[in-house]
């Protein structure tokens, strides 16, 4: 609380403040004077906003003293809490009282911000940060929280400009908290930067509002993991029923794009349609001319069933869970790069690109490779690229179907698909089949993490290159190079830029099943005629519909949100209430999820929230034109009466729409055009998740950082985790993508934390490291019980990380003050880029889990076979000796059930190296003395 104080010219300053606070119409002097912990003021809607100001004494926001107040030369402290107090007198002096809680919250962000870069003045080294921090976060009394989208410049930057309120404060002698060198330009030109790398768009576009969204990394995974299965279940019959349709289509003259309503074409279509959803009936009458229903049936049936002979193998022979069979009777599933090999190479024999290496010269380097680097690869000296694809057949042959099977099959895929649809036609189901594309698209969007602008390539800007990177070339002979425009900092020149070969394959397969002009997009089919100019830059336009078609399908079908929905509802009930097949569902889902975990937590709180925000959805443009007309009429009704017969609509303008806008309805003469519909709907998108062409780019910037982790999903993971770091250097050179790292990294960073607090009884066990120990005993000390103090103690171990980065066999979480105890450290600092195995797995900085597993796997082999190698002395491999004991133990420590066949053969092989290393060095000294 301010006091009053015996200095007269403090005392007089302090009363004149008073005097004109007190002066103010709106502010309510019942409640207090300027010396009270708490202020209020009256709302233009009749109610009163309340301004807490003991908050600025709370650990996470308490500045100390940044401020001073200078009086005719003498020199007064000032705290955050009393500058914030002058900062709001000063506005709502000026201006409306209504500003009073914008300039309070938003030196309450400022305040946080303060505290979590432990700094007091805002200038121009920092004044990025701030903004970054600002657009991401916010402070309230229990702690900060990650926004779930950036703030509305109208209602933050628009009425608090830090600037003026420096030198509105400058005038009654206040200076501090804000650098007078910081000039308005320097601000705004910061926050251009950091709208550009968080956003997407310029200072001038966020000024003019709309909804900025992005999502956090575990949500993307599960979007990105959804999408990867409506790919990989829904791609193959999506090709076969629209080539076969178009086939049709030509076969009998109808134009596949007519809207044309005739009897006869309705009644054809309508029989190509029963033919594919197993529902025609024969000899029905028939109105048509010259054409005979139940040939039609026949004709159908023969070319989707010719269609899916022609396309098996090809397809199937390029689907994730084939290679994967491959990769596992390989015996490599331990490696990361297999399953790239593999691919390769069907892809060469599939979807065929120009290639510097024929397959069988890949293999050869391949096994080459192996034999220096993998402990049991003799076992594949003899396998051939013939028996590799020999191999796939008998896979995929299995998987083969006769064209009975075939088409209950063709059925049952169709009721599964259309389930959550209206299909009354054709139209209908071929508007289905592109949300199939459409998750394609989404899938490379998130695997790129390009600007909106830039996927307008067609496949012919895709090529190879030979790779010329001896560490790697063995397991990635091409580098795909995408040769395309980069509109917003290159206009229409065309860069190089390196692809993984998955993005190559779903590329070719979109390519396959649009068939565009020459020079057309292949990642979606465009609705105008391609232009006239060499580049195009109008795939925002395209991909802004496309990422949110499957939104709202993945809330309600994603398996993991229904499982644990379904496992918290039955593990509501007692016991004896369960019915036996409910026992044995619970079981079954208690084996697979531990709602206790952070992973656990996260899918239900995250199916819980983004099944309320589908709610909001479906009152904004999101959910397209007719869902916000009946939003829209549901507004009306609330305008005329007072109250919405929509229960759905109802709850969303109750609870969230802001007052003023409930006021501003509630008036006869406010109009509810589109103007009007769009602002209620960016006001409703601010509450709500929803994925967006930029959100793409925060997930993709979080996997890199995540990437070696073992539930990361398994299109991220997969299409990340065996490319080196020159792959995303060649992404970093460009300033945006270095922010959108910055972003990613305190996200990451919190997720890690939170995971370790929050099954910090796994420590030991499931997380290992010097960092899992660190937090383990802060939890012990601190005996933290409640959520507040959790958030509390996450928020002072992240303060003290100084940075976040990835390897195969461990994530390095450097503190301050463990700079000089860091196994890479030269001269009292940390080098992350020097990092190996012999520093990582007992450093005081690592954090090893079991998706780790395979990386330390892959990365001691080389030892163990030189430890091995009956030519080699032991004195030559003593130094290996410390390595292979330290991943032995970890390896150890990460044994489990579901682990031990794996893990156990790891440890054979620990055993067999430090043995003959010991034994050579035991006969080397009987030798030599």
């Amino acid at each position: 609380m301010l006091r009053r104080v015996k200095d007269n010219k403090l005392n007089t300053f302090w009363e004149e403040q008073n005097t004109k606070l007190l002066a103010h119409e709106n502010f309510l002097n019942e409640y207090g004077d300027i010396y009270s912990d708490k202020l209020y003021f009256r709302k233009s809607n009749g109610g009163k906003t309340e301004l807490d100001f003991s908050i600025f004494e709370m650990p996470h926001l308490n500045a100390h003293r940044p401020a001073r107040l200078n009086i005719g030369g003498a020199c007064y402290s000032l705290s955050m809490a009393e500058y914030v107090k002058l900062s709001v007198v000063c506005a709502v002096v000026l201006k409306r009282t209504d500003l009073a809680r914008i300039v309070y919250q938003f030196n309450l962000d400022l305040a946080g911000f303060f505290k979590l870069q432990e700094c007091n003045l805002l200038v121009s080294k920092n004044v990025e940060s701030f903004h970054l921090n600002f657009l991401t976060n916010r402070f309230n009394r229990k702690g900060m929280f990650a926004r779930l989208s950036a703030p509305a410049h109208n209602s933050t930057y628009g009425y608090c400009n830090l600037m003026d309120q420096r030198d509105g404060l400058h005038s009654i002698g206040v200076s501090g908290v804000v650098d007078v060198k910081l000039t308005s330009k320097m601000y705004q030109s910061a926050l251009n930067n950091v709208c550009k790398s968080l956003m997407g768009i310029t200072l001038s576009e966020y000024k003019k509002g709309s909804s900025l969204n992005f999502l956090t990394l575990e949500i993307g995974q599960y979007y990105m993991d959804y999408l990867r299965g409506c790919y990989e279940d829904n791609y193959f019959y999506t090709l076969i029923c629209k080539r076969s349709i178009s086939k049709v289509y030509k076969n009998i003259g109808v134009n596949e794009g007519e809207n044309k309503s005739a009897g006869s074409v309705n009644l054809w279509r309508l029989v190509i349609l029963d033919t594919i959803r197993g529902t025609y009936q024969f000899n029905k009458k028939s109105n048509t001319t010259g054409l005979n229903s139940d040939e039609l049936h026949y004709a159908t049936k023969l070319v989707l069933f010719s269609e899916y002979q022609n396309n098996f193998e090809k397809v199937m022979a390029v689907r994730e869970k084939n290679i994967l069979m491959v990769v596992r009777e390989l015996g490599l599933e331990s490696r990361f790069d297999a399953v790239e090999v593999i691919r390769l190479l069907m892809l060469q024999k599939y979807l065929p690109f120009n290639a510097s290496k024929e397959p069988e010269d890949i293999w050869i380097d391949y096994l080459s490779s192996l034999s220096r680097s993998t402990v049991d690869s003799h076992k594949l000296n003899k396998v051939t690229v013939e028996n590799i694809y020999e191999l796939m057949r008998k896979f995929i042959d299995k998987q083969r179907l006769d064209e009975v099977a075939f088409f209950n099959s063709l059925q049952l895929w169709f009721l599964d698909l259309v389930r959550d649809s209206r299909v009354r036609g054709i139209v209908d189901f071929t508007f289905t089949l592109e949300r199939v594309a459409d998750a394609m698209t989404c899938l490379i969007v998130g695997w790129l993490g390009y600007r909106k602008s830039e996927y307008g390539f067609p496949l012919s800007a895709i090529h190879a290159e030979p790779n010329l990177d001896i560490l790697d070339n063995s397991h990635i002979p091409f580098r795909f190079k995408l040769k395309w425009v980069v509109p917003k900092t290159n206009g229409s020149s065309k860069l190089d830029r390196e692809i993984t070969s998955q993005c190559y394959q779903v590329a070719s397969e979109l390519n396959v099943l649009f068939q565009p002009p020459n020079g057309g997009p292949c990642l979606y089919k465009s609705s105008g005629l391609i232009k006239k100019q060499p580049t195009s830059n109008q795939s925002g336009v395209y991909l802004e519909m496309r990422v949110k078609s499957n939104w709202f399908i993945f809330v309600q079908r994603y398996k993991p949100f229904n499982d644990v929905l379904e496992l918290d509802r039955l593990s509501m009930k007692k016991n004896s209430e369960l019915s036996l097949s409910e026992k044995q569902r619970f079981t079954e889902l208690s084996h697979q999820y531990d709602l206790s975990s952070a992973r656990g937590k996260h899918l239900l709180e995250s199916s819980k929230a983004l099944r309320e925000g589908i709610v909001i959805l479906n009152c904004t443009y999101v959910a397209g034109s007719r869902a916000l007309e009946r939003f829209k009429n549901s507004l009306i009704e609330y305008q005329q009466t007072g109250d919405i017969s929509n229960l759905e609509h109802k709850k969303v303008v109750e609870n969230y729409l802001s007052a003023e806008t409930k006021v501003w309805l509630s008036g006869s003469n406010s109009r509810i055009d589109r103007r009007a519909m769009k602002s209620i709907a960016t006001e409703l998108l601010r509450c709500v998740n929803y994925p967006t062409p930029h959100a793409f780019r925060h997930i993709w910037a979080e996997a890199v950082l995540m990437r070696y982790q073992g539930d990361v999903g398994a299109a991220i993971r997969h299409q990340f985790c065996h490319m080196d770091d020159s792959f995303f250097m060649a992404y970093l050179r460009d300033k945006e993508a270095k922010s959108l790292i910055s972003v990613a990294r305190p996200k990451v960073l919190n997720t890690i934390i939170d995971t370790l607090l929050i099954e910090h009884k796994a420590i030991g066990l499931n997380f290992l490291g010097g960092i899992a120990r660190f937090v383990g005993k802060s939890v012990s000390m601190t005996q933290v019980v409640t959520p507040s103090e959790f958030r509390a103690l996450r928020e002072q171990i992240t303060r003290r990380v100084i940075s976040v980065n990835s390897a195969q066999y461990a994530t390095c979480i450097p503190r301050e003050g463990t700079e000089s105890r860091a196994k890479c450290a030269e001269f009292g600092g940390i080098n992350p880029h020097n990092a190996k195995l012999a520093f990582c797995l007992d450093c005081t900085n690592a954090l090893v889990t079991e998706g780790n597993l395979r990386g330390i796997w892959e990365v001691i082999q080389p030892f163990i076979k030189e430890s091995l190698h009956e030519d080699v002395m032991g004195f030559m491999v003593q130094h290996h000796l410390p390595t292979i004991r330290s991943a032995e133990k970890r390896v150890k420590e990460m044994r489990l059930d579901s682990n031990a066949e794996k893990v156990d053969k790891m440890l054979y092989w620990f055993s067999k190296a430090i043995e003959s290393i010991e034994t050579k060095l035991y006969v080397e000294e009987e030798l030599h003395g």
